[in-house]
């Protein structure tokens, strides 16, 4: 077997991420007095996913991205409010409350998760914020899949640098990086961060979006039973 390691994105690779959102965000308008719909939710979908990138490159720090998507969502929805960043602090708190009651997984997660913890080593590889984290791997029961998480907002560095790579390759007890497959959705994180740290890489695109070959993946998925077959 090529393969003892697989170093697993979480949110859109195991977790439904969209769904997760989707009920945290609701949760988190409805705690805080304001209007929720599915339109708010795209919104605000759109508005998170272009911080991330951001914050990925290091063009803003996590505490930013934290109160600024909903700085960007109350000055796009609810003009009434917008400007008031005591209100922006109090709904991001609140959606991070809220998101870390969300675990929701893929369907099929749970069952691929137990089928391939019998042939491989998995660890969590993550840029997501430690409490929302660390409550919906609990909710889940990765424990009984995953050896470790490797949470960025712990670590002080986030994929796809090369510290954050080199920390946990020097954490983990396979140190042949050949034996060593990134599993992930993004092809900025997970795939760029693990060809950096000069790993294999295997796409998670279920959808089919991404054209092959790609010269930032190996391998390309569309269903995470594919991994029992390497």
């Amino acid at each position: 077997m090529k393969y003892t390691t697989l170093l697993m994105d979480a949110d859109d690779t195991i977790f439904d991420f969209p769904k997760c959102e989707y009920a945290a965000l609701k949760n988190a308008l409805t705690d805080c007095g304001y209007e929720f719909s599915d339109e708010i939710c795209t919104r605000f979908s759109s508005i998170n996913a272009a911080l991330w990138k951001k914050f990925e490159v290091g063009e803003i720090t996590r505490a930013e991205l934290r109160v600024r998507r909903f700085k960007e969502l109350i000055e796009q929805c609810f003009k009434h409010i917008a400007g008031d960043m005591t209100e922006c602090k109090t709904a991001a708190d609140q959606y991070v409350k809220r998101l870390a009651e969300q675990a929701v997984l893929i369907d099929g997660a749970v069952e691929a998760l137990a089928a391939l913890s019998k042939r491989y080593d998995i660890y969590i590889i993550t840029n997501g914020l430690k409490p929302v984290q660390e409550g919906r791997f609990a909710l889940a029961g990765l424990d009984r899949f995953v050896r470790k998480a490797y949470i960025s907002d712990a670590m002080g560095a986030q994929k796809p640098s090369a510290e954050y790579f080199d920390m946990v390759l020097d954490d983990i007890p396979e140190k042949d990086r050949s034996k060593i497959l990134v599993v992930g959705d993004s092809l900025t994180s997970d795939m760029k961060g693990g060809r950096n740290a000069g790993l294999d890489t295997c796409l998670y695109d279920p959808k089919g979006r991404v054209a092959m070959p790609n010269d930032l993946c190996d391998y390309r998925i569309t269903d995470l039973n594919e991994l029992l077959d390497f």
